[in-house]
């Protein structure tokens, strides 16, 4: 029986797959940027495969360097995980451009290059995952967890690491 993961509204990759990826990110942390496009390589072909699911969680974390993350997060439709995993990779590509912004600047690029408006649900999402990262001690962005264990990113994870701890998980 494989388990069910908690808050997995951005969910990729096949819901039974044998190794669970869960990272708790936030779009404005430049570590997060990189895991990202870490992750987006790496874990693709154990996407594809259904070997993986992949979580992403967005956490709006109280911290005023990432405030911005928190404030793109309240725009995206969690209904088109796929759209927001795009969207994703382009904020993150584009991370300086925009994180060292205002906060009307943010909507207005949100609005006028994403078509996007503020998601009022998404705000409920945001408090059970905030919830979630409280439970379970997540105390920065990145932390990634691979079944469970439990990794900083990018002290004790970086992509070797992440390829080598899922062939040990599928092994």
């Amino acid at each position: 029986m494989t388990k069910v993961v908690e808050n997995a509204f951005l969910s990729y990759g096949h819901t039974n797959a044998p190794v669970k990826v869960e990272v708790f990110l936030n779009l404005a942390c430049p570590y997060c940027a990189t895991f990202f496009e870490i992750a987006d390589q790496v874990l693709a072909p154990y996407i594809e495969s259904d070997q993986i699911q992949y979580v992403i969680k967005h956490y709006d974390k109280p911290r005023e360097m990432l405030l911005y993350g928190t404030l793109v997060n309240l725009f995206f439709d969690y209904n088109k995980p796929e759209r927001i995993y795009e969207m994703m990779k382009e904020l993150f590509r584009k991370q300086s451009e925009w994180s060292e912004s205002d906060s009307d600047s943010i909507k207005r690029m949100l609005t006028e290059e994403f078509g996007l408006k503020e998601e009022p649900d998404t705000i409920d999402i945001s408090l059970k995952i905030t919830a979630e990262a409280i439970k379970r001690q997540v105390k920065m962005v990145p932390t990634v967890f691979i079944n469970d264990k439990e990794f900083q990113f990018p002290i004790e994870l970086d992509a070797h690491a992440l390829k080598d701890e899922i062939e040990k998980a599928l092994a």
